[in-house]
């Protein structure tokens, strides 16, 4: 168990936390969210002490983190951040060892991990294991991130913003794998977002902060259903609102930004595109950025020729949603198209988001609209 007691911090004489008190058991995903400046990753980061506790104490299974030598701490917490930080220098193999050789682990337990980790997240080790980071693209370079730091066999995760960088489909995915991770490992996961529908997807319990302040703590149904203040209310927008529930927009429910590419690039550019961001579909704009329709890697498979332009495998039938239709023609387009995804448009036909098919969308579904 982690327990946070009476901790405050100052910066230059101004509070910014102000002497919180919370528990997070074995296990548990907990996410911190709030506006920015609301003191959240302070308050990861005064776990694994990158930030000086000015007052109060944290413990970790009855222990005062104080009390513990830092190296030993921080081996027994992996840490991920937006910005990936692996080691360019070092093969992939080498960057998820880093901890493990720290920890004096033999060569064969090393492989053996490296094999096991990368096997959990689809990257075979035959494929991956000797490239070096640049070889990789973004969503890749995040899984290899994590591997790291779960490399050890820490029982505590801390991850900071860690999928804000990337694509909505990619992000979306990795939400998914970083969840199956912390079920099937039973990792204890503090995850820091500013996005309430990444909060609501992930999390066991939620904690929202503003100025330094835990303003409530509850499971996303609860939260979603009884916001404890203006504040929550307002941040979640409609999606705490149930009475209004039939009136919300693709708008609410939309990710953004969205990844586009005009209808001139060609059939090898857009493979390579696909690959890079391990996607199977492109939404495709003319010059002006209207909305032309979507490829797909099975049209260029079956139908293109290398170095034609992309125009005549471009799908039209592909669902749509305006930014302002009930958000509920969205997730019925969804469930019976069995696409992935939504494209919401302007009334103009210009991209604005898209809505993907995922948990949140199931649940925020059944919570609002009823089962289906």
């Amino acid at each position: 168990m982690i327990e946070y007691k009476n901790i405050h911090k100052e910066y230059q004489g101004v509070s910014v936390i102000n002497n919180i008190n919370f528990k997070i058991n074995n296990g548990e995903f907990v996410v911190l969210i709030g506006p920015s400046g609301c003191g959240k990753t302070t308050t990861l980061k005064m776990l694994n002490r990158l930030i000086k506790i000015d007052s109060g104490e944290i413990y970790i299974d009855n222990k005062n983190i104080m009390e513990v030598d830092i190296e030993n701490l921080r081996r027994n917490i992996g840490y991920v951040i937006q910005q990936i930080g692996l080691f360019p220098n070092m093969t992939i193999e080498e960057n998820i060892c880093v901890v493990p050789k720290l920890l004096k682990w033999d060569k064969d337990k090393c492989n053996n991990r490296v094999h096991e980790l990368l096997s959990m997240v689809s990257m075979p080790y035959e494929q991956y294991a000797k490239k070096y980071p640049k070889e990789l693209s973004g969503g890749q370079q995040q899984r290899i991130g994590v591997l790291r730091a779960i490399a050890a066999k820490p029982p505590i995760i801390l991850m900071d913003e860690p999928f804000g960088a990337l694509d909505p489909i990619t992000r979306d995915i990795l939400q998914d794998e970083v969840k199956d991770l912390q079920k099937k490992l039973n990792l204890t996961v503090i995850f820091v977002t500013h996005d309430m529908d990444e909060a609501i997807k992930l999390a066991d319990t939620i904690i929202f902060m503003d100025k330094g302040d835990i303003l409530q703590i509850a499971s996303p149904e609860e939260m979603l259903r009884a916001p404890a203040n203006e504040i929550i209310s307002e941040f979640m927008g409609k999606r705490g609102n149930f009475l209004d529930a039939e009136n919300m927009a693709c708008s609410d429910l939309m990710r953004t930004p969205v990844f586009t590419i005009k209808d001139d690039k060609k059939t090898l550019e857009c493979i390579e595109i696909m690959k890079k961001r391990q996607i199977d579909s492109l939404i495709v704009v003319d010059k002006a950025g209207i909305f032309q329709g979507v490829v797909t890697i099975e049209s260029i498979r079956s139908k293109g020729k290398a170095g034609e332009k992309i125009n005549s495998l471009i799908s039209k039938d592909f669902p749509t949603v305006l930014q302002d239709d009930v958000g509920k023609t969205a997730f019925d387009l969804l469930m019976d198209k069995k696409y992935d995804y939504v494209i919401v448009l302007t009334r103009d036909n210009s991209v604005v988001g898209i809505i993907t098919k995922s948990s949140l969308a199931k649940a925020l579904a059944s919570v609002v609209w009823g089962e289906m």
